[in-house]
């Protein structure tokens, strides 16, 4: 899988993180994780918020506080789905902005098919709504 994105657009993330964040090492090392771990053509986010935290060495809330100021700063947005046959929140799954880093793959349908989807047996993430207006990084639609 090929990962494609613009320094500047990079560096304009980073830069926001190190400003905004209140655990802004932490989140750089969230968010170049979450660079490792794009589904190809789609961009979605393949990590749990457990298993971020488990990577990381954070708390699953510290992930949560995370993912929502990247929300934010509109580097990655959300989608709601239903739970099947869950009562309840619906299921938060991010995905990382085409205009930030473009996810693109060789793979063939099949071999797509066998790469690996992410279990959402684990804890939802929560939070992660996405703000309207002017977005708060420069040069990010």
């Amino acid at each position: 899988m090929i990962v494609m994105i613009k320094p500047a657009q990079h560096a304009a993330v980073v830069m926001w993180l190190g400003t905004n964040s209140i655990r802004p090492l932490k989140a750089m090392r969230l968010w170049a994780l979450l660079l490792e771990h794009l589904y190809p053509r789609t961009g979605q986010i393949m990590l749990t918020c457990d298993q971020i935290a488990e990577k990381i060495g954070i708390r699953p809330t510290e992930v949560s506080e995370i993912m929502g100021g990247l929300v934010s700063c509109r580097a990655i947005f959300t989608e709601h789905r239903d739970l099947e046959g869950v009562q309840g929140p619906d299921r938060v799954v991010y995905f990382m902005n085409k205009h930030i880093a473009q996810v693109g793959s060789q793979l063939t349908e099949e071999e797509l098919r066998l790469v690996p989807r992410p279990s959402f047996a684990s804890r939802v993430i929560e939070g992660g709504q996405q703000s309207g207006g002017e977005n708060p990084v420069k040069g990010v639609p």
